[in-house]
């Protein structure tokens, strides 16, 4: 009996489940490409290869979604907005912020509220692609310090790959 619970769970968990990041690893999403930082995980469910990818780290989740062809930061956030809506995660408001990565992408930031989350939506838009960035935690368990500093990272080590 235990065996006929342990083996679909276990196999599950390993297609399925969530991969520690490794010192080092790159993610590569259509022409861009990031370094996730230790101690998250990547959703091996919710990402997809060339897509999106999904990273969490307890209560917290740092989603990365390329937008395609855009031809500026203001329209690739209305279209990431609407987007972002549609799940019914909860909606971005406020004005956008205008915000510059380490690596000299621009791009926009905004709040995201909901009823059990809150976060950021950011979207860059580099060499007529865009790519938008959702962090989201649950209000029960709010972002650290030591969280903010790593999206802070991850977010700056965003880069276009040569084509």
């Amino acid at each position: 009996m235990v065996i006929l619970i342990a083996v679909p769970y276990l196999l599950n968990r390993s297609v399925v489940g969530a991969a520690p990041v490794r010192a080092g690893q790159v993610i590569t999403l259509g022409t861009f490409r990031y370094q996730p930082a230790l101690g998250w995980q990547v959703d091996r469910g919710a990402s997809q290869a060339d897509l999106v990818s999904v990273l969490v780290k307890g209560a917290t989740t740092y989603r990365l979604t390329p937008l395609g062809r855009q031809s500026s930061a203001a329209g690739a956030f209305r279209a990431a907005a609407r987007r972002y809506a549609a799940t019914g995660r909860g909606r971005v408001g406020g004005d956008p912020a205008a915000v510059t990565t380490a690596r000299g992408l621009t791009g926009v930031v905004a709040p995201i509220t909901g009823h059990t989350a809150a976060g950021t939506l950011t979207v860059l838009v580099a060499g007529g692609q865009g790519l938008a960035v959702s962090l989201t935690a649950r209000h029960t368990a709010p972002l650290t310090a030591a969280i903010a500093d790593d999206v802070v990272t991850m977010l700056d080590s965003v880069e276009v790959v040569a084509s």
